[in-house]
């Protein structure tokens, strides 16, 4: 299952979840009316009995009481969401999370944000921010937030001293997966409906409470009316918590399968994730973990995180059962063998063998099959099969992990440290658009001072003197390591920065393909920064209605590649014939003002259902490669394109996969 099939099977499990709520909702709104009925309104009953005039005869007590019933759910489900829409970190905060910095000097915490960078850069998104679970002893990790514009990973005390680099990898790898397919939003809608319903047990709790307090006197009918009344609201509450943890439990237990074979395509390392899955057996804390918040968001968790849930509550396949997907002959007394290996180590001694081997690595670590030395800067390898990049979308490949990291050691160290810096980060983003005539540059640099002060021009041009430069590979992994320091920077500043590249981009009077790709990739993750619920992948729009933006689109990208017509409008006619082989479609027609025209065509386009995407996509590469070459300015290009219909792709096409 590829990226988009992931991100179409989250929507139809949305769609299901929806359903199932309001079902739910419809079950306890009508359980409630009844238990109300009978407490209060069951001595109007005439000669006539029970039936149907009983609801005529009692209609303003039974709208009374579903709209307080449906209140109390929709407002306790939309509260819970409007909290969790601040971002993943506020999930991670309620368990009891801290922010590992990126100046962190505790060299197992560097080597955690180390992994999570790399592999961020290695699926094309910036990095999410990253906590530790410093009460935690149990081996545990979770991905929250809707999209990649407010995502969080958080990891167990008891992960990041018990896992080795490879098991820590294989665990953040299954978290991504997570990220890259759609499944934390479900994640979060899963949260929001079940606090709805439980707070309907809540609510019987409280009428119980101050019921029992409540001073005896003449209504004493009507204290055990309130009583009964709150007892029959918490029966009723768990019986629908119990359903919607069977709802949870379904829609979860397939996912994990698939994250660990996402993470294991990701890592070509089956016994990284293995790995950490035995030592969540060996150990007696497993993967508990002990904040009360953990029922809530179990669902979301590398593995169950709560003690004795099982069978078909459970939102984890069992534990060996996960381990013999990846390793068929796996035997569970191995757990007992690594338990006793364990203790035998001082433990003490093994984490400052981890510390020492991450300082030694500290700034690329990873040594994976297919590594292969940076590639030139004027034109990457041709032989792409659009299958393997559509593949690369939810499931980079080894040999691109390998690549990021000799990617990541090649930066100018100022550069790639400022990057993680808050401050500074918006000057990184700024740095690749100076232009390398003296004259274009100096007007940028007036620009700059305009809008950011002269403290800005200072320390951009001690870049450049300093002789830091960007090789065109390296320009769009340094924007998303920058990115990501920028991402709780208040949105005036962000909108403000958004104001300076626009103007820096139009300085000369033109738009180069770099310059355009940086723009709407900063737009693109402005935009989900700003409004992480409304970073969906996918709509409603068909191809048939699109054909005009399409036309666009590919004419564009057809004459990046080259300055020949003819050769242009053959890479067109390969691409559209790709996705349109049956249909009638518009000529290769390339439009004057190509960025306004493209922005325009991107917005529409952006609509599509997502399983079209895919087709788009495809196509696209078959575009590019139609001359069998794909040059740095389309892949940038085709970063941004891709961005913008919210499909990430790696960095670097082309690459030799394992």
């Amino acid at each position: 299952m590829n990226f988009f099939a992931h991100q179409d099977q989250a929507r139809r499990q949305s769609r299901l979840l929806l359903l199932l709520f309001v079902l739910a909702v419809i079950a306890i709104v009508t359980a409630v009316n009844l238990v109300v009925f009978f407490l209060f309104g069951i001595d109007q009953v005439d000669h006539r009995g029970l039936g149907w005039h009983i609801f005529h005869d009692n209609a303003g007590l039974f709208i009374a009481t579903s709209l307080g019933v449906l209140g109390i759910i929709v407002l306790a489900s939309l509260f819970r969401m409007a909290v969790l829409s601040q971002g993943g970190g506020q999930v991670a905060v309620m368990l009891g999370g801290t922010p590992v910095t990126p100046d962190t000097r505790d060299p197992l915490k560097r080597r955690l944000r180390n992994v999570v960078e790399e592999i961020a850069l290695a699926s094309g998104v910036p990095a999410p921010d990253v906590y530790i679970l410093e009460q935690e002893q149990g081996i545990n990790a979770l991905a929250a937030g809707h999209g990649t514009g407010d995502a969080a990973v958080a990891v167990t005390r008891g992960a990041l001293e018990r896992l080795n680099r490879a098991e820590l990898q294989g665990v953040i790898a299954h978290e991504f997966s997570h990220i890259l397919n759609g499944d934390m939003r479900l994640n979060i809608r899963l949260m929001g409906a079940l606090f709805g319903i439980l707070v309907i047990a809540v609510f019987g709790r409280m009428l119980l409470h101050g019921a029992a307090f409540r001073r005896v006197g003449r209504d004493n009918r009507g204290k055990a009316g309130i009583l009964l009344l709150g007892l029959a609201l918490l029966i009723i509450g768990y019986i629908g918590l119990f359903f919607a943890r069977l709802i949870k439990a379904a829609v979860s237990r397939q996912r994990e399968y698939l994250a660990d074979a996402s993470a294991v395509q990701f890592t070509r390392n089956p016994q990284g994730i293995s790995g950490a899955l035995k030592k969540i057996g060996a150990f007696a804390e497993g993967s508990v973990v002990e904040s009360p918040e953990t029922e809530e968001v179990s669902h979301m968790l590398f593995a169950s995180g709560l003690v004795s849930i099982s069978g078909l509550l459970a939102t984890h396949p069992p534990l060996v059962e996960r381990i013999r997907a990846i390793e068929p002959h796996f035997n569970p007394d191995e757990f007992a063998q690594i338990a006793r290996r364990w203790a035998r180590e001082e433990q003490g001694e093994r984490q400052r063998q981890m510390a020492a081997q991450e300082t030694e690595q500290d700034r690329s670590a990873l040594k994976l099959p297919g590594m292969e030395a940076l590639p030139g800067t004027e034109v990457l390898p041709a032989a792409v099969v659009a299958g393997a990049v559509l593949a690369d979308l939810s499931q980079p490949s080894s040999a691109q992990l390998g690549q990021v990291a000799r990617l990541i050691e090649a930066l100018p160290a100022d550069l790639y440290q400022a990057a993680h810096e808050e401050q500074l980060a918006p000057l990184v983003v700024l740095f690749p658009l100076l232009n390398e005539r003296d004259a274009v540059r100096e007007r940028q640099y007036a620009i700059i001072e305009e809008l950011l002060g002269a403290s800005a021009v200072k320390q951009l041009r001690h870049w450049r003197e300093a002789g830091n430069r960007l090789e065109p590979v390296q320009r769009m992994p340094l924007l998303d390591l920058a990115l990501s320091a920028l991402r709780h920077r208040p949105r005036r500043q962000l909108e403000h920065l958004s104001q300076v590249i626009d103007r820096l981009v139009h300085a000369d009077g033109r738009i180069s393909v770099f310059e355009y790709a940086l723009g709407k990739l900063f737009e693109s993750y402005l935009h989900d920064v700003l409004n992480p619920p409304q970073s969906e992948t996918g709509g409603r729009r068909k191809l048939k209605n699109s054909q005009p933006a399409l036309q666009t689109l590919f004419s564009v990208m057809a004459g990046i590649g080259s300055d020949h017509e003819d050769q242009s409008r053959r890479a067109y006619h390969a691409g559209m014939n790709r996705l349109l082989s049956m249909t009638h479609y518009p000529d290769y027609a390339p439009p004057e003002d190509w960025p306004r025209a493209l922005d325009a065509a991107l917005a529409q386009l952006d609509q599509l259902k997502v399983m079209i995407k895919e087709g788009v996509v495809e196509a696209l590469v078959y575009t590019i490669s139609h001359d069998d070459q794909i040059s740095v300015a389309e892949v940038e290009l085709l970063r941004a394109v891709c961005a913008t219909l919210h499909c990430p792709i790696p960095p670097l096409l082309g690459t030799r996969r394992d």
